[in-house]
């Protein structure tokens, strides 16, 4: 994999709805839509992962892990980045 390559990523502000043994699910602030995030590639961006979720918070993840339930997901949502800057970002929230 090169690190350096421009990938896409589902990057915004959600809202937690539940958790299963892999995946999450959120809802999408800006319009409500339903997606459901494999556990193992999503960061949540918050300080503390360990205590009860802020009413929203920053959620990246590549896109080919997020499954739209309902609803779509904004183009603004769809972020381009390199697989360097997730990992960087990773780094920091976890």
């Amino acid at each position: 994999m090169d690190l350096y390559q421009k990938l896409t990523y589902f990057k915004g502000e959600v809202r937690f709805i539940s958790s299963g043994i892999f995946n999450s699910k959120f809802s999408i602030v800006e319009n409500g839509a339903i997606i459901k995030v494999k556990n193992s590639l999503h960061i949540k961006m918050i300080e503390n992962q360990f205590t009860i979720f802020p009413d929203s918070f920053g959620l990246m993840a590549p896109i080919n892990a997020v499954k739209t339930i309902t609803g779509k997901v904004p183009r603004s949502y769809l972020y381009e980045a390199t697989a360097q800057e997730y990992i960087t970002t990773r780094n920091l929230f976890y």
